[in-house]
């Protein structure tokens, strides 16, 4: 199982949400969790174990040996934070504490509030998923490690607000510099953790209140610069505390693991020895990035000559994909159907002939809109050998309420997958001053190419005559008689100076190279400038069907 997969449905497992009510997205650049709202539901972000250089892994900005060893801690962080972000979605209810700290100084009411709740919807989830904690605890251990020495910290602020956390989650190791204060935060937090303990399932319980002025007392007449927060949990503020190494704190996890645990209530296991699931992730990270390393080498070759900056996978959002299918389930369902249904007529009668596709006439019929089937010369086998490429325009310019891009990519990708039997038939690609790999050629349609869907973002310009080159370039390399792309744009380039004419001039190169070019207007006219074949239109319905149409008029996939 890939570290996606494992994430949702872990995620989902925990979480107990709806997978249309949250996003859970997996962000190789992001340093901390975070976890909001979006006017729809949940949204947790987390950054996933990425390979920094050769030899290098990171998570939550601490970088680790890629070893075994190295890669048990950081998968261990890693499921902390996943595991924290599903407790926030299943058992968070920030209402009473909110309440609570209206009027108050605002860093330590923060503080205070995201202390006591992160605490409590821990204590929750202990009932339910006992096998969770050990990673909580792990992951406050080794978060406490990377800490330098508290009692050294000169803003006693932060040095309060660091103690009180560390005490809390039990992985305070107090060198006796200030004993008079640790001895004081310690009292506090015992008294603390009983006061969670009993109003844990009932957050209303006035003992929580009474908790959060026990520990925003000690900030009286304090100022405080930063929240202090585990790097496995959502930041609230710019956070210097934590180093980006280990090292002289290697080999101390374990001691400081039991008084975690300890002090979530569950027993002081302190065995962090190998499991089975670090290598099969490992493993699984390993092959995802050799299969990247190739597909970014193949698709920086082909941007030679070009003024596109680069090659780049969408960040992952497989649950924007999930809700742009379900906003447009109906009307893909039908789609799929009525082709599914041409389909079964055709498996019935493996022998049955269709013409040839009559390309000048094609052009006139899908350009016109018409439903003429009487566009066939010759008789063949009907699945003819033949390659899709899909050029979606990602680029500022394309901004508009009825036409998100993401809902464009779903229906397109969502009907190539149905009507093109093999993964390696066809690619998709998003384009604005870089080219974004969405599904290559020779991938499948999987989770991950699903993700990418999701992940297309509106941004930069629109390099269109330097994305054609690129794709016609990849569409080329396919081994098949006939070649097709179409491409969603509104057709308004913009980057560089001239680019309108380059514009011209590459879609007739790209006509030379025997590629059939098919151009859908986002909402536009523009496209009929352009592309001999053309159509204009508003949602992502209207794409999806005439996508069908070309597929089916072009390929010889039609009743006639």
């Amino acid at each position: 199982m890939n570290i996606l997969e494992y994430a949702w449905s872990t995620f989902s497992s925990i979480s107990g949400a709806d997978q249309s009510k949250f996003r859970l997205i997996l962000s190789e650049t992001a340093a901390r969790p975070s976890v909001g709202l979006d006017g729809e539901g949940f949204v947790a972000k987390l950054p996933v174990p990425r390979k920094e250089k050769e030899g290098v892994l990171s998570v939550q900005g601490l970088f680790a040996d890629a070893d075994d060893q190295g890669w048990a801690m950081l998968w261990r962080l890693f499921r902390a934070s996943l595991y924290h972000a599903a407790f926030h979605i299943s058992y968070g209810n920030l209402a009473p504490l909110a309440k609570w700290g209206k009027g108050k100084e605002r860093f330590p009411a923060v503080f205070t509030i995201s202390l006591l709740e992160d605490y409590r919807i821990t204590l929750v989830a202990r009932e339910k998923w006992p096998g969770a904690m050990k990673d909580v605890a792990y992951a406050n251990a080794i978060g406490a490690l990377r800490m330098p020495d508290l009692d050294e910290t000169e803003s006693r602020g932060l040095r309060t607000a660091s103690k009180l956390l560390l005490s809390l989650w039990g992985v305070r190791q107090a060198k006796g510099g200030r004993a008079d204060e640790d001895q004081a935060i310690l009292a506090v937090t015992e008294k603390v953790r009983g006061m969670v303990e009993n109003s844990a399932q009932d957050p209303t319980n006035p003992l929580l209140v009474k908790a959060a002025d026990l520990v925003y007392k000690h900030f009286d007449k304090l100022v405080l610069p930063q929240i202090p927060a585990f790097p496995h949990t959502e930041a609230h503020s710019g956070d210097s505390l934590f180093g980006p190494h280990l090292e002289a704190a290697k080999g101390k996890e374990a001691s400081l693991l039991a008084g975690g645990l300890t002090a979530i209530g569950v027993e002081a296991d302190t065995d962090i020895t190998d499991e089975p699931e670090f290598k099969d992730t490992y493993n699984a990270l390993q092959d995802l990035y050799a299969k990247r390393q190739k597909v970014m080498e193949y698709y920086s070759k082909l941007l030679a000559n070009t003024r596109l900056n680069g090659v780049t996978f969408p960040d992952g959002d497989y649950s924007a994909f999930l809700r742009a299918r379900a906003e447009l389930a109906g009307p893909i369902r039908n789609i799929k159907n009525q082709l599914l249904a041409v389909k079964n007529m055709t498996d019935e009668e493996p022998g049955k002939l269709s013409g040839q596709v009559d390309m000048p006439m094609a052009m006139q019929v899908l350009a016109s809109g018409s439903q003429r089937s009487d566009v066939f010369t010759r008789e063949e086998a009907l699945l003819k050998d033949e390659a899709w490429a899909i050029l979606v325009d990602a680029s500022k310019s394309v901004l508009s309420d009825s036409m998100k891009i993401r809902g464009i990519a779903t229906c397109l990708a969502e009907v190539a997958s149905t009507v093109m039997r093999e993964r390696s038939r066809w690619g998709l690609y998003g384009f604005n001053d870089t080219l974004q790999v969405v599904k290559d050629f020779d991938e499948g349609y999987s989770m991950e190419a699903k993700s990418r869907v999701g992940g297309l973002a509106q941004q930069g310009g629109t390099y269109l005559p330097d994305a054609l080159e690129v794709a016609s370039r990849a569409l080329n390399s396919r081994p098949v008689e006939s070649k097709y792309m179409v491409v969603v744009s509104d057709c308004r380039p913009t980057g560089y100076a001239g680019i309108e004419d380059e514009l011209i001039e590459r879609i007739k190169d790209v006509d030379k190279k025997g590629i059939m070019l098919i151009g859908i207007g986002v909402q536009v006219p523009e496209v009929k400038k352009y592309f001999k074949v053309n159509s204009v239109l508003s949602t992502p319905y209207e794409m999806m069907k005439f996508f069908t149409r070309a597929y089916m008029e072009f390929s010889g996939v039609a009743q006639s």
